[in-house]
């Protein structure tokens, strides 16, 4: 049996009384992680699954129905599409490792311009069954995502307060 100096043990005693009485707390430190939240999936897909993000130009009817796109993932090339034209802008592959994906892309038209967040992950995937297509729509309104049902409107340019071009 260990032996304790007793002015160690009142000294004890009164810290815990007084600690106590003042309301505060005793907060232990500890290097355990407390609660861990795993990624789960309400959806199961295989491994080997390839899911495609496709961006298609629906512009038919407008005088200029010309569109382009450039996205943040890859090399940052402008991609100018007439109506009718489908693009893959992203192909992913689910494995074990990589199970999440997250790419912003800008697009234009006559009509103004759409930054839009595209997310992928077993959920996204899920979505676009049985082909594992996720279309997004370029339309007179906006950016239209199907699997969502989600809208993103086209934004008007900036204009400068001295016209179209700055004076130098």
């Amino acid at each position: 049996m260990v032996k304790m100096n007793p002015k160690t043990i009142v000294t004890n005693l009164l810290l815990l009384l007084l600690l106590q009485i003042s309301n505060f707390s005793i907060v232990v430190f500890s290097l355990e992680r407390l609660y861990r939240k795993p990624y789960k999936s309400e959806f199961s897909i295989r491994p080997s699954t390839v899911t495609r993000i496709i961006v298609a130009n629906e512009l038919w009817g407008l005088k200029n129905g010309n569109a382009g796109f450039v996205c943040a993932h890859g090399p940052k090339v402008w991609r100018k599409s007439n109506p009718g034209d489908r693009y893959v802008v992203i192909k992913f592959e689910h494995t074990g490792i990589t199970r999440y994906k997250f790419v912003h892309c800008h697009l234009r038209s006559s009509r103004g311009y759409v930054n839009v967040p595209i997310n992928i992950h077993p959920d996204t995937s899920a979505r676009c069954y049985p082909s594992y297509k996720c279309h997004y729509f370029i339309r007179k309104d906006g950016v239209y995502y199907k699997p969502e049902k989600k809208l993103f409107p086209w934004l008007p340019f900036p204009r400068s307060k001295n016209g179209r071009h700055a004076k130098a």
